[in-house]
């Protein structure tokens, strides 16, 4: 079959992703945190995990004999790519399963499909339990479909407990629970017409409940109980409500996954749903989308990546109505123009214009805001053949069109960049004796100077209310880390002069680029800006 050209189309472009893009480098702070536990003993009094709805990874990580930084970065970032992997794979075999009817058209819409939502790509190129969790749970869902089709009850015994065991690596991706309820309450795969939606509404609570056992099953085996459950899904909820959105970093998390062919194609889905009858696609979406009516929506892959089946559906139908050539010729265009060409933008943000991020001179501005809505200002657009620029998202840096350059270069380097950064403030702080000061308590150099053998013994330590210190050593160096309880001190005149006590030169490292611009607008030449990231701060 034409149709299965796709799937070694899918291993070529891996293949690809994997000399020019995949760097085993951190990508963001999330990857760091989830290492560092285990760097340090797998000990939560020096270390705690990095967050309970991750248990799984935890679990699995715990099994690796080693407690070497590197090999346990490796093995993860490996993990996660080969998961993004099978991620595309089940999905075009999910596709496949419900249209093959329409091959020809269905061959070349998988070959598009990573060029429709390239966060698929993206999204493989960090460490993410999130893509582990969802390879897990499309398999589950493949094989819940040859149960309905076969009514083997062994499909079924797979699919619930790999179902649970995929849920247990990233807790919230069990909203894909509604997907599957929707399936087998539609019979969306058998478009059976005379339905009795009551009769297999019944019949779900026999099977559903399983589920949801094998959910609690898997996530008590990597150490949480239901009780656990409930006190994150809480969490995330009031932690969803309470942070501060900033408007051009939720675009930045939504350009490569909602792209122009993304929308047009979706919004040609629902119509033809609609002219055609063809309500149960869409019905599905409503049913997936119930949780997130109490959590409300936010344009990030791995967010509604709950959601994406169904989108993915409906897209389908919307590309098989497109019949006259010339608009066959405008949606190829929406697919691939955004991958060849990108936007670069000047202003004044250390990020861009292309994708890099570079030393920034900047007035201190508003100390207390970290909105860049607030602060950043474009001053020229201009369109280019390549990479558009970087910008900052929760998942690591996304482009501003140009996804090719990217793919093919830029990623690789800029990640590489930001972990040289990295080894070159260790390196400093280790050579001259530095105490170094952290804004905010992530990873990223815990990990660095456990990648070169130092070790801390003693969980964070406080000689007063203003910080906390945490000790590295070795047989031959040894290097505090503070980390003030509120990062606005940094900006304390007052609070820096106390702290400056403590030795004759201070690294400032900081995972936000706009605080070290804001620092050296307040300290001026006392602080030696040497990277986007970090400083030295002398007396």
């Amino acid at each position: 079959m034409k149709v299965n050209y796709a799937y070694f189309f899918y291993v070529l472009l891996f293949f690809i992703l994997a000399l020019t893009a995949l760097n085993f480098n951190y990508v963001e702070g999330d990857d760091a945190s989830t290492i560092l536990h285990h760097t340090l003993g797998r000990d939560s009094n020096l270390q705690p995990v990095y967050s309970p709805y991750h248990s799984m990874i935890d679990t699995m990580l715990s099994l690796v004999p080693s407690q070497n930084e590197g090999t346990l970065r490796y093995l993860s970032v490996i993990a996660s790519f080969l998961s993004g992997f099978f991620v595309l794979f089940f999905l075009a075999y999910l596709l496949k399963d419900k249209f093959l009817k329409h091959e020809e058209h269905l061959t070349f819409f998988l070959f598009v499909l990573p060029f429709i939502i390239p966060d698929i790509l993206f999204n493989s190129l960090l460490i993410n339990p999130a893509n582990i969790s969802f390879a897990l749970i499309l398999l589950a869902h493949i094989l819940f479909n040859k149960y309905l089709n076969s009514k083997r009850y062994l499909y079924l015994v797979l699919s619930v407990l790999l179902f649970g065991f995929g849920v247990s690596f990233r807790w919230n991706n069990g909203f894909y629970l509604f997907v599957l309820f929707g399936i087998y309450l539609l019979d969306i795969n058998n478009n059976t017409k005379d339905l009795s939606f009551l009769n297999q509404f019944k019949k779900s609570f026999l099977i559903f409940p399983l589920f949801i056992i094998s959910v609690i099953g898997f996530i008590q085996i990597s150490g949480y109980s239901i009780f656990d459950i409930i006190d994150v899904y809480k969490y995330g909820s009031s932690y969803l409500e309470e942070s501060d959105y900033s408007l051009l970093a939720m675009a930045a998390s939504a350009i490569p996954f909602i792209t122009p062919a993304f929308l047009v194609l979706f919004i040609l889905g629902i119509i033809n749903c609609f002219i055609d009858k063809r309500f149960m696609p869409l019905l599905l979406l409503l049913i997936a989308l119930i949780p997130y009516s109490l959590l409300g929506i936010y344009p990030f892959y791995k967010y509604l990546i709950c959601i994406l089946v169904p989108i993915v559906f409906i897209q389908f139908y919307g590309f098989l109505s497109i019949k006259r050539k010339v608009f066959k010729i405008i949606i190829a265009c929406t697919i691939f123009l955004p991958w060849i060409f990108g936007l670069q933008l000047q202003s004044n943000s250390a990020w861009g214009p292309g994708f890099e991020i570079k030393i920034k001179n900047s007035n201190s501005g508003d100390l207390h805001s970290f909105n860049p809505d607030k602060s950043t200002k474009i001053e020229d657009v201009k369109i280019v053949f390549g990479s558009g620029m970087a910008l900052p998202t929760p998942e690591g840096p996304r482009p501003l069109y140009g996804f090719g350059g990217v793919f093919l270069k830029d990623w690789s380097q800029f990640i590489e960049s930001n972990s040289n950064e990295r080894e070159k403030a260790v390196k400093y702080a280790l050579e001259n004796k530095c105490n170094i000061l952290q804004d905010v308590d992530h990873a990223y150099i815990f990990t660095k100077l456990s990648e070169k053998n130092l070790q801390m013994q003693i969980p964070y330590s406080s000689t007063d209310k203003l910080y906390m210190r945490r000790k590295f050593t070795s047989k031959k160096d040894t290097v505090f880390v503070d980390v003030f309880n509120n990062k606005t001190e940094l900006f304390n005149l007052e609070t820096m002069a106390k702290y400056r006590q403590e030795g004759n030169c201070i690294i400032i490292y900081s995972s936000y680029s706009n605080i070290i611009t804001k620092l050296k607008g307040v300290y001026l030449t006392k602080f030696e800006q040497q990277g986007a990231y970090w400083g030295i701060l002398k007396k």
